[in-house]
């Protein structure tokens, strides 16, 4: 294996040079502000008061070494709203704590990193798409639930979802309209700015004008909106290196599940993120490459006081917007949120929580991709009874749960499926697929499509003979297409029975 830095820098430009430090530098302006809200909602305050520091500590460590280390050539990490309520909880347990988590979170590197050498990442490709939108949507949801107290200037308990909402209509009287104008404020300022100019950095804006905001209600209205100075005091900039003083006392069995949970998640995430940016830009990624560089990551952001972390979604994609040439764009960025992080601690004390929780209530909404998860409820009864499942457990219990149970019941309604199997004949350009295609044989197709375009601009697959086609089959088809356009190259289909081919026409854009 070798990192994609050693790769992307054989033919490097100097004109590259600036198009990745003008690329890192507006991923950090992007990253700060989401990294504060990340460590903020990630860290109970009653378990630390250094959630700011550590969210900012995590973009730059693991931010660093996703880039340097990764197979991604575009791959920008950090901490992400996916990992928000199971490292709250695991911080409030009395078994796991900072550094439980810590040593978790190393534990968690040290899987990724076997991982990588086992070839798991290229095991992961058939992990059904039914629980991935499961389990992001309910983490979208439970996160969304979380911002309401924020949000809203609740003095509201409980760490659970459910427990969550019976606090906030037992305490609905402390609403207070002042910081709920200034969260809505900021909620339009992240939602409305992208849809002007996806190049202005929305979050940052409404740091800014929230903060101007509160200056003024508290100033001249009276009120009362609560501030990072309020409630943390001063914040200073710094690393938080890892006390093993108290190792002695920690329960490594408790830690056994966060740990796998932790590096399965940066797993999926981390892959999930790479194959959106190979889509966007046309190429590949090396799976397992990318798994050891998370697990590194995530072993030095866990030494040095950060979180758990993977790949980011919409700073990898913000990067590649932002005319990024390279992984140097992603070490760039955590070089720039350092810089950032020494100088502006002093200033950070001004802005109001609100904003924080609203910055984030936009990055759950996105999170849970709301259109897709309604419109995959109608693909069918099998994909249906699997997406709804592993949401439900992920929002009532947790991530975990949703994930278990997504998956035995996969398994359970897959069968039949398992048992048909697939066949694919290849012969001139065309693919003949017979039997039925899903989960766990999908990777058969597009593998043929990939190598028929290796010398082929033009490929047809013949679906006369397939039977049956689930959600994760269709969007890896959907996705090879897309691969195939964005390189000029056309991949078509004939034949599909009636309802392939209903499915094909109203989910295929989609994907």
């Amino acid at each position: 294996m070798k990192p994609q830095l050693f790769k992307s820098l054989k033919n490097y430009k100097k004109k590259d040079l600036v198009s990745d430090l003008l690329a890192g530098l507006m991923v950090a302006i992007i990253a700060l502000p989401l990294s504060i809200a990340l460590g903020i909602q990630s860290v109970p305050e009653s378990v630390s008061a250094n959630g700011i520091q550590f969210g900012i500590i995590t973009a730059i460590v693991a931010g660093f070494f996703i880039s340097a280390l990764g197979g991604s050539k575009y791959q920008i990490g950090g901490p992400t709203a996916a990992f928000v309520v199971i490292l709250y909880s695991y911080l409030l347990n009395p078994d796991i704590g900072p550094l439980g988590l810590a040593l978790a979170g190393i534990m968690a590197g040290v899987l990724l990193i076997i991982m990588s050498f086992l070839k798991v990442g290229s095991v992961m490709k058939f992990f059904p798409y039914p629980i991935t939108i499961g389990f992001t949507t309910g983490i979208g949801i439970t996160l969304i639930v979380g911002q309401i107290k924020d949000l809203c200037g609740l003095d509201a308990t409980g760490s659970e979802t459910i427990e969550k909402i019976i606090s906030y209509f037992e305490n609905i009287s402390t609403f207070d309209l002042y910081t709920f104008i200034v969260g809505v404020v900021g909620l339009l300022c992240v939602i409305i700015i992208p849809k002007i100019n996806k190049k202005i950095p929305s979050a940052f804006v409404s740091l800014i004008v929230c903060t101007g905001l509160t200056f003024a209600l508290n100033g001249l209205a009276g009120a009362n909106v609560e501030t990072i100075g309020s409630k943390y005091g001063d914040i200073k900039a710094g690393f938080f290196p890892i006390d093993f003083s108290g190792i002695g006392s920690v329960k490594f069995t408790a830690l056994i599940v966060p740990s796998i949970v932790i590096a399965f998640l940066c797993a999926i995430e981390s892959l999930l993120s790479a194959t959106v940016a190979g889509g966007m830009t046309g190429t590949t990624f090396d799976s397992n490459q990318e798994l050891f560089g998370q697990g590194v990551a995530n072993i030095c952001s866990s030494l040095l006081g950060g979180l758990p972390a993977t790949g980011a979604i919409a700073r990898t994609a913000a990067g590649i917007e932002n005319g990024a040439k390279s992984p140097l764009s992603g070490m760039f960025h955590a070089i720039f949120v350092l810089i950032l992080y020494f100088a502006l601690m002093d200033v950070v004390k001004f802005i109001p929580l609100a904003v924080f929780s609203a910055i984030l209530t936009s990055v759950a909404i996105n999170m849970s991709r709301f259109p897709l998860f309604i419109k995959l409820l109608k693909f069918g009864v099998r994909d249906l009874l699997i997406l709804l499942t592993t949401c439900i457990l992920t929002v009532v219990f947790d991530l975990t749960y949703g994930v278990i149970g997504g998956v035995v019941l996969t398994f359970i309604v897959n069968a039949k499926n398992i048992k048909t199997g697939v066949k694919i004949e290849v012969a001139d350009g065309v693919i003949k697929v017979n039997g039925t295609l899903f989960f766990v044989n999908a990777e058969k197709l597009t593998d043929a499509i990939k190598n028929q375009l290796e010398n082929l601009d033009a490929v047809t697959i013949d679906f006369k003979n397939l039977e049956n086609i689930d959600q994760t089959a269709f969007e890896k088809l959907a996705v090879s297409i897309k691969k195939a356009k964005a390189q000029g190259k056309t991949v078509q289909i004939i034949n599909a029975n009636q309802k392939v081919n209903g499915r094909f026409n109203r989910f295929i854009a989609i994907f």
